[in-house]
């Protein structure tokens, strides 16, 4: 039940995101939208960003790693509100190689 409902938001998130965004926003750190007092930053590890940052509402494999090359993951977080924006991280084997964030049209 819990998987079904994170995947009814992130498809949520996704149709927002393709009909009605502001821009895209890629950065090398990002504040989680559940603690700002905190600062995700590129090479951290899926562990650290778990502490720090929270469950994200959906995670994706993206890429199964094969032949020595490391599997590709997205995780994805939604801040709801006036200043609405969907940041998804991704990683490449346990790193934190990107992040992304789309502001939301209100």
């Amino acid at each position: 039940m819990r998987r079904a409902c994170g995947l009814l938001v992130f498809l949520l998130a996704w149709l927002l995101i393709g009909h009605g965004t502001a821009g895209v926003l890629s950065q090398a750190s990002w504040r989680p939208y559940a603690n700002p007092s905190v600062l995700i930053t590129l090479g951290m590890s899926k562990g650290e960003v778990l502490v720090k940052a929270g469950k994200p509402v959906a995670e994706e494999l993206v890429s199964l790693g094969i032949a020595g090359s490391p599997s590709i993951t997205v995780w994805t977080y939604i801040r709801s509100g006036h200043n609405a924006a969907v940041t998804t991280l991704t990683f490449r084997g346990p790193k934190l190689v990107k992040i992304e964030t789309r502001l939301l049209k209100p």
